[in-house]
């Protein structure tokens, strides 16, 4: 084909092109759509007594580090350390327009700064993206959300980060949620997928795991709200095959099943807030929390194993009374009961030699239009010690941690 040729087809190729983007925007305005953008800028400025398990440059902070000692016999993860960070600075675009399937639409992005990993701090990351849905007593989500584990309705009041994790869950995944409602009581039922968060195996952290199990994680729901209360359980049920070929060169298809159940409830009246939730839960790495899975058996001819979950026990409770001046106190506890099964000491998991964990947080938040300035006091301290044979940790000490953070948020609205 001749250059000149060549050249008219590309003209007339992207002449085509401007004249379907002009027709589609057309169409799209005689839609009516709304389109709102809101989110902050997020400050955070914090000091530790030493140095802690973390992410995002430890902003995200789980829990300290055990002592590591010397050759004098010197703890070198004693010592104070501190950081700032803007990175959870968000954006959130939320798009509304004239019903469709006579149900109510609203589509979201949300992003922040936090990155996909930790080596990609300062990276723009997708938070959440969805469709919902909303019909009179029917409800529809397809997209990327929080997991139902983490409960809008019901979460920490903290001013930190972590958002009481790793004794609540914090994670977002790809799923499809459907709630039906039957008057005060309505039913959850949501298919989820796995992927910036994601379980741990023999290649790190990925969402492969889920992927070759060919079975997304299944979640039931219930809620019941009744006057300022708000009550709920759910039952998670999640497959995954950690492995899909050995060091042998033996393809492999053992999968692992982790089951976990929860139960919540808040109160709210007038300026004040209590809220609660306890988890008993297996394999729970992907939520950021204490967990995972250790290697049962392990076939010494093909490297074929089996594998078993761990069993952790969590619970938290928050109280915050206040609206100008907010007053809060936030305390947390989890404990690891050891895998189901004996293990030949392969783990992967969060935590594996962390007999229990407790946090105890108070906080004061100063609200004056969009301004939030707050502080907030973290002690958190952790149980190590050396797992047994069924992951129960033995022979353990305390070892403790005190952040104080300071956070200063301006909000905005335009729409």
């Amino acid at each position: 084909m001749k250059k000149g040729n060549r050249f008219g087809i590309l003209i007339l190729y992207f002449i085509f092109q401007l004249s379907f983007l002009q027709l589609n925007a057309q169409g799209l305005s005689e839609l009516k759509q709304h389109f709102k953008l809101t989110g902050f800028i997020k400050s955070n400025y914090w000091l530790d007594s030493r140095k802690v398990e973390g992410s995002r440059e430890d902003l995200f902070l789980y829990y300290p580090k055990k002592p590591q000692l010397d050759i004098n016999g010197d703890d070198i993860n004693s010592g104070l350390n501190s950081n700032y960070s803007a990175i959870n600075t968000r954006l959130t675009l939320t798009i509304t327009g004239p019903d469709v399937l006579n149900a109510k639409v609203t589509g979201l992005i949300e992003s922040d700064y936090t990155g996909v990993t930790n080596a990609d701090v300062n990276g723009l990351r997708l938070r959440h993206a969805y469709i919902h849905l909303k019909w009179a007593n029917d409800e529809l989500m397809l997209g990327q959300y929080w997991h139902p584990m983490f409960v809008p309705e019901v979460f920490p009041e903290v001013l930190a980060f972590n958002t009481g994790a790793p004794f609540q869950p914090f994670i977002r995944n790809p799923l499809v949620s459907y709630k039906h409602y039957f008057g005060k009581l309505s039913l959850q039922a949501s298919l989820i997928m796995q992927r910036d968060n994601s379980s741990d195996g023999p290649l790190g952290r990925n969402a492969i795991y889920m992927q070759e199990a060919a079975l997304p994680n299944s979640h039931l729901q219930l809620h019941y709200k009744i006057n300022r209360h708000i009550f709920g359980a759910a039952i998670d049920y999640k497959i995954i095959q950690p492995l899909s070929v050995t060091n042998q060169h033996v393809k492999t298809n053992k999968l692992l099943p982790s089951t976990s159940l929860m139960a919540f409830w808040k109160y709210s009246k007038d300026k004040l807030t209590l809220q609660f939730k306890s988890i008993y839960g297996q394999n729970l790495t992907e939520h950021l929390m204490l967990g995972g899975y250790a290697v049962a058996s392990r076939d010494s001819l093909t490297g074929v194993e089996t594998y078993t979950p761990t069993n952790h026990f969590f619970i938290w409770g928050g109280i915050h009374y206040g609206e100008r001046y907010r007053f809060g106190l936030f305390s947390g506890f989890a404990k690891n009961f050891g895998t189901s099964k004996e293990n030949i000491g392969v783990y992967y998991t969060k935590g594996a030699d962390v007999d229990y964990l407790f946090r105890i947080a108070p906080s004061f938040c100063f609200h004056s239009g969009p301004l939030r300035l707050g502080s907030e006091l973290e002690y958190t301290a952790a149980a190590f010690g050396t797992p047994d044979k069924q992951g129960r940790v033995e022979k353990t000490s305390l070892t403790s941690n005190v952040r104080l953070l300071l956070v200063a948020a301006y909000f905005f609205n335009t729409q």
